[in-house]
């Protein structure tokens, strides 16, 4: 009975080691080597809030675990062009789910000061993938930046 007993814990420590490991959340297509988000986003700091049309662009590195986000344009009004500009570049987008995904790096200067930080937003898998924006906030100063709006994928991404 013992020698049974054995027998059967040893077949399943093999098992237990031979199952796969969870897999992490990646974009597709990858590798690539230009992609594009563009939309409008509108940034609240206390005693300012502007609506500015945003592109960010970078790339996918093989495997699919992040975009490199190597520039960052503001344009619109004027504010947007003279007044906020983006700080500390490359940026960080890591997918961790199919609905969510992690900015590490983004920041912000802006009209009475700035922000940066890492930060949680949700992402919408479509034709095409978007960042999307829901009141995200952005550690700053004088106050803490408030961000909403979406950023279209080009070409598009998927997390899966």
């Amino acid at each position: 009975m013992l020698k049974s007993a054995s027998i059967l814990s040893a077949a399943v420590l093999a098992a237990a080691g031979l199952a796969a490991p969870a897999s992490a959340a990646t974009f597709t297509p990858n590798p690539l080597s230009n992609v594009t988000f563009t939309g409008n986003l509108t940034i609240q700091q206390p005693g300012s809030i502007v609506t500015c049309g945003v592109t960010l662009t970078g790339f996918v590195p093989g495997g699919g675990s992040m975009v490199v986000i190597t520039q960052a344009l503001f344009s619109g009004s004027w504010q947007c062009s003279a007044l906020v500009a983006p700080t500390g570049l490359p940026w960080y987008l890591h997918p961790n789910t199919t609905t969510s995904v992690t900015l590490q790096g983004i920041g912000l200067k802006t009209m009475v000061g700035s922000c940066s930080g890492t930060v949680n937003t949700g992402w919408i898998n479509g034709s095409p993938g978007k960042i999307d924006f829901v009141g995200v906030t952005i550690p700053g100063s004088p106050g803490a930046c408030t961000v909403t709006g979406a950023l279209n994928s080009s070409p598009s991404l998927t997390i899966i």
